[in-house]
């Protein structure tokens, strides 16, 4: 060998390894188009040696030209390297491809033979592998890299897993294995060397080693069986080809797990569904086996684009997954108490959490799986979606849990709340760099928020436009990439159609001071007097990450919707947007309703209250002047159900969130839910003692205040009755008196500012020993 190769080698090297330092993020680049895998992997689960074998031919083409492919790796070991021109894709693989694996995991032999390659460099910290290959690949020109290669059997839930069980309760003796993988974000790579990213969809062929008395899966039906060679009582399982997907959804089990079939038909087409567990968990999957239809047939219907795949498969793994289930194109994967349901010992809330679940997974398979979001940063997108219809897949499928899933909706969007309010704000659209930040990207902001901002959108421009621009969504993107954006510019094209909603309406413009801002805006609503109230909008003061100069700019589009207690609408019309809060014009005066609306404002100002955001139509807190708030207490007490569950929920989340940040008094807090002692109304008891429970623990340094607070919560206790007529609430009553020792009456004024006063004392640091020693039970 010649001194100018050795340098010009030497020379690719560093080339290498200059290029790793400069770019501290995990992307590979554009400089290869993943076309095709064909994996052939053998793991090896039981015993004290786990292991996995691979061998991988991966069809790539070069969009430039160059010697060095870069691939995705962690804890890989590459053994043997190839390289060949494809000119006939229709070409057969060499199948002693197989025996080579054979012999490499069972015996621990292997020859290089190949040898392609002159370096293989790791770089450990961008988890990336490149082979620097002896052949130059030419731009534009299909190429087959194959690579031998081992990695790791996993004892926690990322890349190849495995775990053990006992077959049965009864058994102490005969344990089970299984197998299987977790890709999602950025854990193929554990797995396979890849270009492991969301943009890069190929197609896969797929083919698994086992023992004879396990299943194999994967994500297409399985085709074909052939015995090892070498090896008694093991077999290879060879499965059809994959539509373009991306490396994350690429999944693959081995277990001696039973199964249930069910048959889906619809028009001309039969999808096989199986569901597997253990013996034993058979027969508690039979409520997951009764909605799956039913929400198929929804998601098919909606968006107008029939499930792709011949099978879906659902499995769950026996043991503690880090997440609820995992989307894979074709075999879920599930949490056992996710999938299975015991009808004689499980709650209700857990047939709901069942079949949320469920929904969710379902709606993944075209939202994630048939159109992908190209890069982590937008997987808000695609959660946000999901998170929108498994409400509606519930509802649909079994119409009795429609209460569990309003409470589900309210929950979400004000989990995303409380987390930006006190944990971490941040915006769903965010940089991802590592694989450390793709995996911090699936957090409640993603999840909760996302989902509150898509049902904040689609209440704006209507349910028709919203659908119509999915259908053309998935129509024009389906087995492709796309993001957020070219989802916007559909609805954009399609409000436009319609003068009325889309003159000057920009959906881009307005989603985008949404998607690209943290934190989320207070709107102000006060009386000024002639039937007119003045809107206003202010960034709420999110605590930890975030400055006050950070929030002072930030202003939104907001849709607000209007109500009042004259004329009550909380209908899909009632919560429609009639004017718009702007960065723009970020203030502004209106009539409480337009003089041709039908609503008679002459007593509004005295006698009506005003309701902005009803059944939360957008993602916003809402703060009134204190006489529209005695007038909504009022109304509560007179009769609560002319507020929906969800907005009276809604209300008193906004009051005592607004009374923390200091915006309202604590007076009016408690005014508001003073309708409780009376009425048993659980979903807004939930979200009351949610809030009470926090004061009674910055409470807990003032014995005399954690009393008065033990005992006004006390006044709000309900107990469960069986009753053969249940009703919403769950037949919730009351079992104790309305009005407790000490405080005679917790609407006197005097007594609860002196309370209070002490509370917020208390939580600032201001309060005295003599304060903490005061007996307040005297005074009230």
């Amino acid at each position: 060998m010649t001194n100018s190769i050795l340098k010009m080698r030497l020379l690719i090297q560093l080339f290498v390894l200059l290029f790793s330092s400069v770019n501290n993020g995990h992307r590979l680049g554009s400089s290869m188009k993943p076309i095709h895998y064909d994996l052939l992997l053998l793991p090896i689960i039981s015993g004290g040696s786990p292991r996995l074998c691979g061998h991988v031919l991966v069809d790539l083409e070069p969009t430039m030209t160059t010697n060095v492919v870069t691939f995705h790796g962690v804890e890989i070991s590459i053994l043997d390297v190839s390289i060949e021109q494809v000119l006939d894709t229709e070409k057969k693989i060499n199948s002693d491809r197989s025996v080579q694996l054979e012999d490499l995991c069972f015996s621990g032999l292997f020859e290089i033979v190949n040898e392609a390659h002159t370096v293989i460099h790791e770089d450990v910290e961008r988890q990336q592998i490149s082979v620097i290959l002896k052949q130059t690949l030419i731009k534009g020109h299909r190429y087959r890299v194959g690579l031998f290669y081992v990695a790791k059997v996993r004892d926690d839930n990322r890349g190849f897993f495995r775990a053990n069980y006992k077959n049965d309760n009864t058994s102490c003796c005969h344990e089970g294995w299984f197998g299987g993988t977790q890709m999602e974000a950025t854990n193929a790579r554990r797995v396979l060397p890849c270009l492991d990213e969301p943009g890069f969809k190929t197609t896969f062929d797929v083919t698994i080693g086992h023992n004879r008395v396990m299943s194999a899966l994967s994500n297409m039906p399985e085709i074909a069986t052939r015995p090892m060679k070498n090896t008694r009582e093991w077999m290879w399982t060879i499965f059809s080809r994959s539509p373009p997907m991306p490396t994350y959804l690429l999944a693959m089990f081995v277990t001696d797990y039973d199964k249930v079939e069910r048959i889906y038909k619809v028009c001309k087409r039969t999808i096989r569904m199986r569901f597997w567990g253990r013996r034993d968990q058979l027969r508690h999957l039979e409520q997951s086996m009764a909605v799956v239809p039913d929400m198929l047939n929804y998601m098919e219907t909606y968006v107008r684009q029939p499930f792709s795949l011949p099978k879906i498969d659902f499995i769950s793994a026996p043991l503690e997954l880090d997440f609820e289930a995992m989307e894979n194109w074709g075999l879920v994967l599930f949490r056992e108490n996710r999938l299975n349901f015991n009808e004689e010992t499980g709650s209700e809330d857990e047939r709901f959490q069942v079949v949320q679940t469920m929904a969710h997974e379902l709606a993944h398979q075209f939202f994630g799986n048939l159109v992908t979001s190209d890069w982590w940063s937008d997987i808000w997108f695609n959660e946000g979606f999901c998170g929108v219809f498994e409400n509606d897949l519930v509802q649909h499928a079994l119409p009795n849990l429609v209460f569990r899933a309003e409470m589900s909706k309210f929950s979400s969007i004000r989990t995303a709340m409380k987390i930006e309010e006190h944990v971490h704000a941040a915006s769903v659209i965010r940089a991802v760099e590592t694989a450390d930040d793709a995996e911090k990207m699936f957090d409640s902001i993603t999840y909760s928020k996302g989902s509150g901002l898509l049902l904040m959108l689609r209440n704006s421009v209507g349910p028709q436009n919203f659908r119509n621009a999915v259908v053309t969504y998935m129509e024009r993107y389906q087995f492709q990439n796309a993001n957020s954006q070219r989802f916007m510019d559909i609805l954009d094209e399609e409000i436009h159609k319609n003068r009325d909603i889309g003159r000057g309406m920009n959906v881009t413009k307005i989603m985008h001071s949404w998607t690209s801002q943290q934190s989320y805006p207070i709107v102000r609503c006060i009386r000024t007097g002639n039937g007119r109230v003045r809107l206003s909008q202010t960034p709420h003061p999110v605590r930890n990450n975030i400055t006050s100069d950070e929030t002072t700019n930030q202003l939104w589009w907001i849709p607000i919707s209007m109500t009042d207690g004259n004329q009550p609408d909380f209908t899909q019309q009632g919560t429609y947007p009639r004017v718009w809060l702007t960065p723009e014009r970020p203030s502004l005066e209106i009539p409480y309703f337009p003089t041709d609306s039908g609503h008679d404002s002459t007593n509004d100002e005295d006698d009506n209250w005003i309701l902005i955001n009803g059944e939360f139509s957008g993602y916003v807190r809402v703060l009134y002047d204190d006489y529209n708030w005695r007038l909504i207490s009022r109304q509560l007490v007179v009769n609560h159900t002319v507020i929906p569950q969800v907005t009276r929920a809604q209300l008193i989340d906004d009051a005592f969130t607004l009374a923390l940040g200091e915006y309202l008094e604590y007076k009016v807090v408690l005014e508001l839910i003073e309708y409780l002692t009376s009425v048993s109304d659980e979903f807004v008891r939930a979200t009351t003692q949610f809030h009470l429970k926090w004061m009674r623990e910055r409470a807990k340094q003032n014995e005399s205040l954690l009393t008065l607070f033990e005992e006004y919560t006390g006044r709000l206790k309900f107990e469960r009755m069986d009753d053969e007529h249940p009703n919403e609430y769950n037949n919730l009553v009351r079992t104790d008196g309305f009005e407790g020792e000490g405080c005679s009456s917790w609407s006197d004024g005097v007594c609860v500012d002196q309370i209070l006063g002490m509370f917020r004392a208390e939580m600032d640091g201001t309060i005295t020993a003599a304060n903490k020693k005061y007996d307040f039970t005297k005074l009230c």
